[in-house]
């Protein structure tokens, strides 16, 4: 997909919709019903979505299941979705809203999206509804909920993901995959390509601790209001 064609710039509103709606669910009561219809129906939908997809690159696809894993950090992010709105539990609000929002975001901004033919707009749909999915959630658990993490939970997430980065190298070494892209940039965003991988890291590594921390400062504002 061109970046910031028509078709792209779509998507990325009906991003910056969906987060505008989850986060005026605020307004509504905890116990509402349509705080659980919300969470269920969004829970459903994106495990009919991965599922289906899962399946369509296993069986239809020949796709080695080695290349099919859900290691990647988006596909870590949705379990972690999945946990939150069906726990509450908020650790995983908070890595929903920090390492996933940002996660997705990129992904949105930057879609890899590899397949062509017939099946090119059906996993385009299938990348952004996940995708979209999990930036607004990660404001629904956060905003939505009125729960503000303390600043802990900023390293927290970091340290988690910088942990995982570690952890999952080894294993795209010995399979051969890039999973979580720690060995090469993703082959649909060229421009990262044509750079030292270390450089590609080091760049991302930063990005997601600086966006970590102005994600924050609404809570640290919020904070010193009621002081």
């Amino acid at each position: 997909m061109e970046l910031l064609s028509a078709r792209h710039l779509f998507w990325i509103g009906v991003s910056a919709l969906f987060v505008i709606g989850c986060i005026n669910m605020r307004r509504l009561p905890r116990a509402s019903r349509w705080h659980s219809a919300f969470r269920i129906s969004l829970f459903v939908l994106i495990l009919v979505n991965e599922l289906s997809w899962f399946c369509y690159r296993h069986i239809a696809a020949d796709l080695p299941l080695s290349r099919n894993l859900p290691l990647h950090l988006c596909d870590l992010s949705v379990f972690v979705m999945f946990a939150a709105l069906a726990t509450g539990r908020k650790l995983f609000a908070e890595l929903s809203y920090y390492p996933g929002v940002v996660g997705a975001l990129l992904a949105v901004c930057l879609p890899a999206i590899s397949e062509t033919g017939s099946i090119r707009l059906i996993a385009e749909i299938r990348y952004f509804l996940t995708h979209i999915a999990l930036v607004g959630v990660g404001f629904y658990l956060t905003f939505g909920c009125h729960y503000k993490p303390p600043l802990r939970a900023v390293f927290r997430s970091y340290l988690a993901i910088l942990i995982y980065a570690m952890a999952i190298t080894p294993l795209n070494l010995y399979l051969g995959t890039n999973y979580f892209f720690t060995l090469s940039a993703p082959k649909e965003i060229a421009f990262a390509l044509e750079y030292p991988h270390w450089l590609f890291v080091a760049v991302v590594s930063s990005i997601f601790l600086i966006v970590f921390c102005l994600m924050h400062l609404p809570f640290v504002e919020a904070q010193k209001r009621r002081q």
